[in-house]
């Protein structure tokens, strides 16, 4: 009861300090409102281990939100410092009204549901006030030609929903308002369909909590894969995504086939965000740089990427179930299929299969034509970036394994070295590339 009583003197404490800030930004000057946000950020930092302070700060299931607050309510203003005001007190007060409100609608016991999408809980009843007090802000604080565009707000109202319920530690006093003023300043300077982006979103959510239920992604892994995603086809376009969903499902499928055909039990097949992040981190690079640039060789580099990272994959789900043994690249000898470092024939022709299918179909999807000088630059690149791979799998995976970084791990969720590993590895396929076009071009 105690605690109950100090977590709502301190959403108080926020309700009041974002409506406080909301009627300041009609009184001062932008200039002096951003020193006052500033110094009441470097306040909660310095007061955060006084007990002094404890009322305003310490909860018991360890929250940062009390400096995620006003690190949110910063972020945000700096974010919208060059747009319209009402996009600033629109992220504000969801965050200072809304997620106050769920918060305590979230306590009414009779008929409520707990849900967890990251790590905090949260309530059906707080999500529904939630959603219905933001809708109410959006509608009264921004213009006609948004307030009333149905598509646009839905959209905002959907990622305010996963800024909310993807909490980590009181993160969402973070997200919210960082989050919406982010996807303001992007429709702002940049002409979007927002049918396209709501489609994406729900589609990208539904499928994710799929895969997360058929255990082929834990719960972190389908969230980090839903954000892929959405970058990928919501940002990028849909080309980009569907390369990526080649890669994924082919490897999801015989990851599932192999551990059936060889009953192991002991080894699990779902993949956690280490591992969704460890395999699209290049490609994802390559999108934001291409973005910027336009320039053609960062879409032949997303192939490249995600070309090898499926080659790695399919040598090391195929090669076990046709070979019994493969050589060893640390021992120079015979060793059972499977070793870490080792090398089958069945492994490498199923690492320069996929190579060649994702690089033959990824570069049709995005050029409409096949440049086959092109491909087999790409295909040759993915194939070498994957011995790479397992040279480093050999030589520098195990040292990594007796750092006592690594040796302390205690959650499934954690960075692997084999992570590690299959990040410098799949990265060397844009060194492959270029070596190669310097060789015979």
């Amino acid at each position: 009861m105690a605690y109950q009583r100090e977590q709502i003197f301190r959403k108080l404490i926020h309700l009041f300090t974002g409506l406080t800030i909301w009627l300041l930004s009609y009184i001062l000057e932008k200039d002096i409102l951003l020193y006052l946000i500033l110094a009441g950020t470097l306040f909660s930092f310095l007061t955060f281990n006084y007990r002094k302070f404890y009322l305003l700060h310490k909860t018991e299931d360890n929250s940062l939100g009390t400096l995620f607050y006003p690190l949110g309510i910063l972020s945000a203003y700096l974010i919208t410092w060059n747009l319209p005001s009402y996009y600033f007190l629109s992220s504000l007060l969801v965050l200072s009204i809304s997620d106050t409100l769920a918060n305590f609608s979230g306590h009414i016991q009779n008929g409520n549901r707990w849900i967890r999408m990251f790590h905090d809980k949260k309530s059906i009843y707080g999500i529904i006030v939630y959603t219905f007090s933001a809708y109410l802000i959006l509608y009264l604080l921004l213009p006609d030609f948004l307030g009333l565009n149905i598509l646009f707000v839905v959209f905002v109202l959907l990622w305010a929903i996963i800024f909310e319920t993807a909490s980590m530690r009181g993160s969402d006093n973070f997200t919210i308002p960082a989050g919406l003023a982010m996807l303001f300043f992007l429709t702002y300077h940049f002409e979007v369909s927002y049918l396209l982006l709501v489609s994406v979103t729900v589609g990208l959510a539904a499928g994710c909590f799929l895969l997360f239920k058929l255990n082929i992604l834990t719960r972190k892994g389908s969230f980090a894969a839903f954000l892929l995603g959405f970058y990928l086809a919501g940002i990028g376009g849909w080309n980009w995504l569907l390369t990526v969903l080649l890669f994924f499902f082919s490897s999801a499928a015989f990851t599932k086939l192999h551990h059936a055909k060889q009953r192991v039990k002991d080894i699990p097949t779902v993949r956690n965000a280490w591992q969704v992040i460890a395999n699209i981190i290049w490609a994802a690079i390559s999108l934001a740089i291409f973005l910027f640039t336009l320039n053609e060789i960062f879409i032949l580099f997303f192939i490249a990427f995600v070309s090898a990272v499926t080659a790695d994959t399919w040598a090391s789900e195929i090669g076990p179930l046709l070979n019994k043994r493969c050589i060893s690249l640390s021992q120079m000898r015979m060793v059972p299929a499977g070793t870490n470092g080792g090398i089958s024939f069945f492994g490498s022709l199923a690492a320069l299969t996929g190579a060649i299918v994702v690089s033959t179909s990824s570069y049709y999807i995005f050029f409409g034509n096949w440049n086959w000088a092109v491909i087999a630059i790409l295909s040759i690149s993915a194939f070498m970036a994957c011995f790479a791979d397992s040279l480093l799998g050999t030589f520098f995976e195990s040292k990594l394994l007796r750092m006592n970084y690594f040796k302390n791990q205690k959650t499934s969720e954690s960075i692997t070295p084999n992570d590690l590993v299959n990040i410098i590895g799949s990265g060397t396929a844009s060194f492959f590339y270029i070596l190669l076009i310097c060789i015979f071009q």
